[in-house]
């Protein structure tokens, strides 16, 4: 069964009913999250997710059972969850750098949706030590290996480009966390593809808006 956009925010709306909710407009869903700090939040690796941000974004998606984390620092794989990152030190499922993410086709191919929470900015890279990457060019290289209709959720403190042609844009939220912290933005694409289902799928949406 295909959900639609009013679809996926009722069931985040029945997950989360404390939480604002989330509006339609222009062909995306739009909203903000007041995460807050969190005190016993997992400070163990820089750059955390704020407090339940990742079980906020997936209230939104009950149909995607593969779920995939990159840049995955401190998150453990299991069972349905895959990990993706450039250390070894926490056992992620792939252990490579981002720039070779088009060799693990076989895995990403499969996966219903990819939650991205890369580094931000220069600073951040240095606290890492890891050279940075071409942002960008990653977006266009899952766009190669992802299936049709699976979802890539992107958090960053801009708004990434993407080409049409590939990625159907379907929400933006913005999230600030606390004081004195940098707000971010939850960017949610769809892989578009020939597969007559996805197709109607995005006309449906495009009616829907």
């Amino acid at each position: 069964m295909i959900l639609t956009p009013k679809d996926r925010l009722k069931c985040f709306k029945s997950k989360f009913p404390q939480y604002s909710g989330l509006i339609v407009h222009n062909n995306s869903w739009y909203g903000h999250w007041v995460v807050g700090c969190w005190i016993k939040n997992d400070k163990e690796l820089y750059g955390a997710y704020p407090h339940n941000l990742p079980d906020r974004i997936l209230a939104l998606f009950p149909d995607c059972h593969k779920i995939m984390h990159l840049f995955s620092g401190t998150i453990r794989a299991h069972n349905n969850i895959y990990t993706f990152d450039i250390s070894n030190k926490y056992n992620p499922t792939i252990c490579d750098d981002i720039r070779n993410i088009k060799n693990h086709k076989d895995i990403i191919s499969k996966i219903d949706i990819i939650l991205a929470d890369p580094p931000y900015a220069k600073e951040d890279f240095k606290k890492y030590g890891y050279k940075p990457f071409n942002k960008n060019q990653v977006i266009r290289d899952l766009g190669e290996i992802m299936k049709p209709g699976a979802f890539l959720v992107w958090l960053d403190t801009w708004n990434p480009m993407y080409k049409k042609e590939t990625w159907f844009r379907c929400g933006i939220i913005g999230v600030t966390v606390g004081t004195n912290s940098r707000a971010r933005v939850l960017t949610f694409f769809q892989r578009i593809g020939n597969d007559s289902e996805i197709m109607n799928n995005k006309s449906k949406l495009e009616e829907y808006f």
